[in-house]
């Protein structure tokens, strides 16, 4: 790198990163003051812009430990946890602490009847720690999600209008500091900060209106102004965040289908599904695509319409009802097809109490030109041909039609351009089985047995006698798309 762009990219960063410590947070407490601030090792006077003591006001900034508390409580749960509240003024103070709003609402808002603080009242003298207990309880008909609140000590408030401070590092008129490299400049001013550069055009800056950022690439714009806050911003309080998991709605037989299917083929799967929620839940089940960039260019198999769902449109609790999803693959189909089915439960938004299924399916027509493999021998050995096919059961269990048929095999071999006679020696069909409910739920199986199956193969072995020369095998897999072979010449074990 050299001087002048190193020079460059050290001043765009302090640059940034004054601004960044200039943005109001909502969690920050001394940064964000103007005027007189009190803080634990005495008082200092900020050197604040003239003319904004008036629009911010002066402030008290209370110790209060800790400042941020985050939760998690299952419904019917409660805890309990101790805040310390400083008095760091010259006055003393009658603390009623109180549960409010945040200033941003990217969460629910805590129930103010979830949290009890002891005591409720008190008298706080200059200088004196006093200790208060925060119990929160989760009610056990609470819905599931992300909830947060303020516990305020004290009723300062910043105003409405306040939205970024601006401090002067130097004196009243404003800070400045350039650079001649590429024109960078970085000032303060009774107006607000500036930050540019002529790399690019890089520009930002805050003021007393509002932050705004932005740069000529790609036109890029960011602002944050007041009226994104809709509850007042307390100067003294403590954060709480509390986290309250999700209780299932429903339970699926499987979270997926998964097949591999022909063109001109209509297949048919039913899925059971159980309510779990304790209460009738309405379903709209609906196929939808994955919000993903697709990065080939390759078309879906097919369109999501050609899918159609049929399910009750209310499941009563502790009832298990089956879902049916027809697949009818056109005929000019090629290629893959993935999405997923939303349940749409009582017509709300999915909030992880309901699982989704996904789809996934590849089109793919079984062949019919052979594979072929040619080997040579130098020996007359006898030679063994081992053929075998993998499927999985799971798709099985969900599938309704077509049935799925065994996999065979076409199998050939000819030596120095002569047919040989192939003996079919021994079949196996092996299969991973597993205790009840490892694939599929217990609810969701309808048979007694214990046991349920995974993967299965098939395999064929076959016997041949040997000679020396040039050998060609060829193989036709039938009701599978894939298929291992081994070729042994010599005894096999």
């Amino acid at each position: 790198m050299s001087k002048s762009t190193a020079l460059k990219a050290a001043s765009k960063f302090f640059s940034l990163l004054l601004c960044l410590i200039l943005l109001p947070v909502a969690f920050a407490q001394t940064e964000e003051l103007n005027g007189t601030v009190t803080y634990e090792n005495g008082t200092y006077e900020s050197n604040i812009v003239p003319g904004l003591e008036e629009a911010y006001g002066n402030y008290t900034v209370h110790d209060i430990k800790p400042n941020y508390y985050s939760i998690y409580l299952m419904q019917g749960k409660s805890e309990t946890f101790n805040v310390s509240f400083r008095n760091e003024g010259n006055e003393t103070l009658d603390i009623t602490p109180k549960v409010v709003a945040p200033s941003n609402d990217y969460y629910d808002v805590v129930n103010e009847s979830w949290i009890t603080i002891s005591p409720e009242n008190v008298t706080v003298s200059p200088d004196v720690e006093q200790n208060f207990t925060i119990e929160v309880s989760v009610p056990k008909d609470a819905e599931g999600g992300e909830y947060e609140a303020q516990v305020a000590f004290t009723n300062d408030t910043y105003p409405e209008e306040y939205d970024a401070p601006v401090y002067i590092q130097e004196t009243a008129e404003g800070y400045s500091d350039s650079t001649s490299d590429e024109g960078y400049s970085d000032s303060i001013s009774a107006e607000g900060h500036s930050d540019s550069t002529s790399d690019e055009g890089y520009s930002d800056s805050i003021s007393a209106e509002g932050y705004s950022d932005s740069t000529s690439d790609e036109g890029y714009n960011d602002s944050t102004s007041d009226e994104e806050y809709t509850y007042p911003m307390y100067v003294n309080a403590m954060h709480l965040w509390v986290s309250v998991p999700v209780n299932p709605k429903l339970e699926l037989q499987t979270s997926y289908v998964s097949d591999t299917v022909e063109p001109g083929q209509e297949y048919i799967y039913a899925i059971k599904i159980k309510n779990v929620a304790g209460k009738d839940v309405t379903i709209d089940p609906k196929v939808m695509r994955y919000e993903v960039y697709d990065y080939s260019f390759d078309e879906s198999a097919f369109s999501d319409d050609i899918i159609e769902i049929s399910a009750p449109s209310t499941i009563k609790a502790g009832e298990i009802a089956n879902m049916t999803i027809r697949v009818p693959v056109p005929e000019n189909a090629s290629g893959s097809y993935d999405a997923y089915i939303e349940m749409n439960a009582d017509g709300k938004e999915n909030d992880g109490s309901v699982p989704q299924i996904s789809l996934s399916f590849t089109v793919d027509k079984q062949p019919e030109v052979p594979y072929v493999k040619t080997f040579n021998t130098t020996t007359a050995d006898p030679i063994t041909i081992d053929v075998s096919a993998e499927t999985s059961d799971q798709g099985a269990s969900v599938r309704i039609s077509p049935e799925k048929e065994e996999p065979g095999f076409e199998i050939n071999l000819t030596c120095n351009s002569n047919p040989v006679n192939l003996s079919l020696v021994k079949t196996v069909d092996s299969s991973a089985v597993y205790s009840q409910g490892y694939i599929f739920p217990i609810w969701a199986t309808e048979t007694s047995s214990s046991y349920q199956s995974g993967s299965r193969k098939y395999t064929e072995t076959y016997r041949a006698a040997g000679a020396i020369g040039t050998w060609e095998l060829t193989i036709l897999p039938k009701n599978t798309n894939n298929f291992d072979y081994s070729i042994t010449v010599g005894e096999s074990e």
